[in-house]
């Protein structure tokens, strides 16, 4: 019989789209500085501004010249989290719309498990699965055999052995990062009841620094 368990706590990710860097920069900051309060923390892992594969499709609404960045958190939330990302995340989205009504960021959240990377999306397809509150997930990269491998359906930009790498360095993060949990849950058993932090202790987003800072 089968025993229900909860899952495990997953690792943020955002990919960030934009003709304008700065507009990239913002609307990055207020999503990582306005989910729950800041719980994200300072993106720990960057990518520069790459090029879009795929600009066709977005040039109607965002125009040409579109850059895309890949980034990550330090915090580990539970997978459930995605949805309340995705709706800020478009929420974001709609305070940058040009006056013709189109957007001039695209943000799309997702997360990195140890076995591959999941999207959010507002799209309903055959190989999707329904999250709940209109956010559906995909399935984007699977990761086996030491590195990730693509899917019938995975975004060209995915394939790609240099965005593949930095997804490896947030992996490599994200496994660093449930170790460390695994130490603070077995420390604070020894010491009595604790509460095991979804990202380091006192981190937050900084605006105005665009680093950690503390609430020591």
């Amino acid at each position: 019989m089968s025993v229900l368990t909860p899952p495990p706590r997953m690792k943020i990710f955002l990919a960030a789209c934009s003709g304008d860097p700065a507009q990239t920069d913002l609307a990055a900051e207020d999503l990582f500085r306005e989910f729950r309060g800041g719980i994200l923390g300072a993106p720990d892992v960057a990518s520069p501004d790459l090029p879009m594969p795929g600009e066709a499709y977005y040039a109607p609404e965002m125009g040409t010249g579109l850059r895309k960045r890949y980034l990550s958190s330090p915090a580990l939330l539970e997978p459930g989290a995605l949805v309340e990302l995705k709706l800020l995340a478009m929420e974001v989205e709609r305070r940058r719309l040009t006056p013709a009504g189109g957007r001039l960021v695209n943000l799309d959240p997702g997360y990195l498990s140890s076995g591959g990377l999941v999207l959010s999306t507002g799209k309903c397809s055959g190989h999707r699965l329904w999250l709940g509150r209109g956010v559906w997930g995909e399935l984007e990269l699977l990761y086996e055999s030491g590195g990730f491998s693509a899917l019938p359906w995975t975004y060209r930009d995915y394939r790609d052995p240099l965005v593949q790498g930095y997804l490896l360095e947030m992996r490599g993060l994200y496994l660093k990062g449930l170790r460390e949990a695994r130490r603070a849950r077995a420390a604070g058993a020894e010491a009595g009841p604790a509460a095991c932090p979804d990202s380091p202790a006192g981190v937050r987003w900084d605006l105005k620094q665009g680093l950690e800072a503390t609430d020591d």
